[in-house]
């Protein structure tokens, strides 16, 4: 018999795997590490406890070492990188804290990434921290997630007990781990819990493609040790804070170093886009709620600010044989860009048309070789912020003296650290990104609730508790 057309395509496909990966429709898993100092991983300079298996996923992709979140805290950070748009465009400048249920969280006519992945025939799951609104209407299975394994809240303790009635503190049912939307009662290490989760769902999708939202608590306070974890940490580290920290950030690195080996393992790395990010800056001073030792050196500042070091975040994204391997990336990037990406990957059209991020595949592969954005914009409560170029206009807040900076302006390429603050010899640079920030900002609207007192000045002051 002749070999026929079909029969030869068939035959040189199986003698170049990568073809027939190229013409399917590749998974994406993202996973985002929960106040992670910018310094603490081996591959952005850490040295405290090894990161093998973080460092592995920044050297099989492409280390963006320029990465932002686009606001300095938890919830509004979260909910610009699920919709692809500055958290200000609707009103979820700040963590959703007391209150109307009804109208906290994410709004409900934004759409979020998962809502597209899904409609581009993908398979979606969330598994860990929600933190963008409690009610039924609001629930991750209500904005786009087929599954859902997690917790509704901010925080969330690490170690299990099936007989606890409460975590964290508190005896809301929020507070609890969900499958689905019903509450469960678990033993188990959170971190441990959640990968189990990730790679269950990743088994039963088969062939499928799948878009899997793996939100870690790990390295958010309470800072929990787990004994396995604790005889690698070197002896020297004494600060109670700092152990607890160094052993959340060892269980979530044996969590990726399992992701990558079962994803190699079942040949599937191949047809994975993955991104990692932190969804904020450490928190590394004292006093503060979340206080969790992270290290962002060099970067100035620290979670819950526009300096450097609340918005730069580790920023790593893997796709073996469609991105470089090993390759640093120093260009200005946004998790506003995931989305964008995300879609261009599973070539698929966006089901809105408000996006704000690009696709950032072509700036990766060297394909394009200016910089992805003209500019990046920042609005927290009092504090602003602008970069363009190497230059950045920031004001920024002191949590400790509860005052607010003026503008001061940096040039990040000389200054990473922002300490000569350049606004007296440069008044015109000044005044022109001063004026891009209106501009940008002209299109925000009013936050939609309070913030903290410390994130916004305009919040009541919480009640004081009457001493018994």
């Amino acid at each position: 018999m002749k070999p026929t057309l079909l029969t030869f395509v068939f035959s040189l496909a199986l003698s170049m795997p990568g073809l027939l990966a190229a013409s399917s429709t590749p998974n994406v898993l993202v996973i985002v590490a929960d106040d992670l100092g910018y310094a603490d991983v081996g591959s952005q300079g850490g040295k405290a406890v090894p990161t093998p298996h973080l460092d592995a996923l920044a050297s099989r992709g492409v280390r963006c070492t320029a990465g932002y979140v686009s606001a300095p805290y938890c919830s509004p950070s979260r909910a610009g990188f699920l919709t692809g748009r500055a958290q200000t465009r609707f009103g979820h400048e700040f963590n959703p804290h007391v209150g109307d249920e009804t109208k906290l969280g994410l709004p409900l006519e934004e759409r979020t990434i998962a809502d597209h992945l899904k409609a581009a025939g993908s398979k979606t799951g969330l598994i860990g921290k929600w933190h963008q609104g409690f009610s039924p209407a609001h629930h991750p299975q209500s904005r786009g997630f087929d599954e859902y394994f997690g917790f509704l809240v901010g925080g969330h303790n690490f170690i299990l007990h099936k007989k606890a009635e409460a975590h964290f503190g508190s005896a809301h049912s929020h507070d609890m781990i969900y499958r689905g939307r019903e509450v469960q009662k678990l033993d188990g290490y959170t971190t441990d819990l959640f990968t189990d989760e990730a790679l269950s769902f990743m088994k039963r999708q088969g062939e499928n493609p799948w878009f899997l939202y793996l939100a870690y608590n790990a390295v958010h306070t309470p800072l929990e040790v787990l004994e396995k974890h604790r005889a690698r940490i070197p002896a020297e580290v004494t600060d109670p804070a700092r152990v607890g920290y160094l052993s959340l950030l060892i269980g979530l690195d044996d969590s990726v170093g399992r992701l990558l080996a079962d994803l190699r393992s079942s040949g599937r790395d191949q047809d994975t886009l993955i991104f990692f990010f932190s969804d904020n800056g450490g928190s590394g001073r004292k006093p503060f709620l979340a206080y969790n030792t992270g290290v962002n050196t060099p970067l100035r500042g620290d979670k819950g600010q526009t300096l450097e070091g609340g918005i730069r975040v580790p920023f790593f994204v893997s796709w073996p044989g469609q991105l470089p391997a090993g390759k640093v990336y120093d260009e200005p990037v946004s998790t506003l860009d995931i989305l964008p990406t995300a879609l261009a990957a599973v070539a698929a059209k966006p089901i809105t048309d408000s996006l704000e991020g690009v696709n950032l595949l072509p700036y990766l592969r060297g394909e394009k070789t200016t910089a992805p954005h003209e500019a990046l914009f920042w609005r927290f409560g009092p504090q602003k912020a602008i970069r363009q170029g190497n230059w950045k206009l920031v004001q920024w807040r002191d949590f400790e003296s509860k005052q607010n900076s003026a503008w001061q302006l940096y040039d990040l390429s000389q200054d990473v650290s922002e300490q000569k603050d350049l606004a007296a010899q440069h008044p015109e640079r000044v005044t022109a990104l001063s004026q891009a920030w209106t501009t940008w900002d002209a299109q925000n609207v009013a936050p939609l609730w309070h913030g903290s007192p410390n994130e916004d000045p305009t919040a009541p002051e919480k009640p004081r508790k009457k001493a018994k």
